[in-house]
């Protein structure tokens, strides 16, 4: 059994991707996808321990001045990626969204829930989450990881996850549960969370993220994605200028039959 949350004493939020289902009755592919918050406070030997894990890319989506305050501790041999997802340009967001969905959600809006469609279409942000995809892409060899992350682990990562479990055909309720599992970490128990993400972190989930603000985030991107784009795999392809056949290589990579 893989377990989901990995139990790394001095990392945030740090968590398995392996074996949520996904397209054509596949699931992602165990040490393949791995999502967290910072990595600064990691032990030299918990930085051995994930590469020994099969860590082999970072992607860190973090600002400047966040990577030089909190640097990452790293093994030898890890590639490190410093993509900066932010500063976002202020002045695209109204054209960029359509008006069916400023008319949805009006002025009761969450602030935050503007910054994750920024994130969504901003052009600086895309040419980051295109170089994440690219990485992934260059991510040949079974058992290997990329690992992205941000400061918590959260909003810049909680967006790159989505975009790729979406573009590996992950089901909405997964890739909303693996949003807000992000809450269950940081809220319950440790020993509440292991047992539910053994026994399915539905109910857990549901039960933490009661917040307006948490449910108006990913109410925001999934409008947006549905209504401007249709699904996922058409997000990536029209918004981040990937093709099908660089999604169909996509799934080559990263998924797997479930019984393996």
């Amino acid at each position: 059994m893989v377990e989901r949350l990995l139990s790394l004493k001095n990392s945030v939020n740090l968590r398995e991707l392996g074996v949520y289902p996904a397209a054509d009755g596949k699931v992602i592919a165990p040490h393949k996808l791995l999502r967290s918050g910072s990595l600064s406070e990691l032990t030299p030997e918990e930085a051995v321990w994930l590469r020994n894990y099969g860590l082999n890319v970072v992607v860190d989506l973090r600002s400047d001045s966040e990577v030089a305050m909190s640097p990452d501790v790293l093994a030898p041999g890890v590639t490190y990626k410093h993509l900066s997802v932010y500063p976002l340009d202020n002045n695209g967001l109204v054209q960029k969204i359509g008006r069916h969905l400023r008319a949805h959600f009006d002025h009761r809006m969450d602030p935050m829930a503007e910054v994750y469609l920024k994130m969504l279409t901003d052009p600086h942000a895309n040419n980051v989450y295109r170089e994440l995809f690219s990485l992934l892409l260059g991510n040949p060899e079974p058992g290997r990881s990329v690992l992205f992350h941000c400061a918590a682990g959260k909003d810049r990562t909680g967006i790159g996850a989505m975009m790729i479990e979406g573009a590996l055909g992950v089901p909405e309720a997964t890739i909303r549960e693996d949003y807000l599992l992000t809450n269950a970490v940081f809220f319950a128990p440790t020993e509440e969370v292991q047992a539910a993400l053994k026994t399915g972190a539905s109910a857990l989930v549901d039960r933490m993220n009661q917040n307006a603000a948490e449910a108006s985030c990913y109410v925001a991107v999934k409008d947006l994605i549905d209504n401007d784009y249709g699904d996922w795999p058409h997000y990536v392809m029209q918004q981040l200028g990937f093709s099908a056949a660089d999604l169909r290589d996509l799934r080559q990579l990263y998924l797997t039959d479930s019984q393996q």
